[in-house]
């Protein structure tokens, strides 16, 4: 569980996995890489660009988030997410 260090709350769950679940998704990434990396670095740049685009467009609420779930102030929060972006 995430807990919320402002009132002790859960805030989210998180579901556990078994060795052989975890072992196919190791496998499925390092395929997608194989992939990615085949991509010439002008488009993978756009795509990383369209990436930030979207998550610019939920910068409050996931600046909200990282507020609530650290104890932060909101200011900090959405400079945390900003940074990310």
């Amino acid at each position: 569980h995430s807990i919320s260090p402002v009132d002790g709350s859960t805030i989210a769950s998180v579901r556990t996995t078994t060795r052989s679940e975890y072992d196919k998704v190791v496998i499925s990434a390092g395929k997608a890489f194989e992939s990615w990396r085949l991509i010439p670095a002008p488009k993978r740049g756009e795509i990383v660009r369209q990436i930030g685009d979207e998550l610019r467009k939920f910068k409050t609420p996931l600046g909200q988030l990282v507020s609530y779930e650290m104890g932060k102030s909101l200011q900090e929060g959405l400079g945390e997410v900003q940074e990310m972006i």
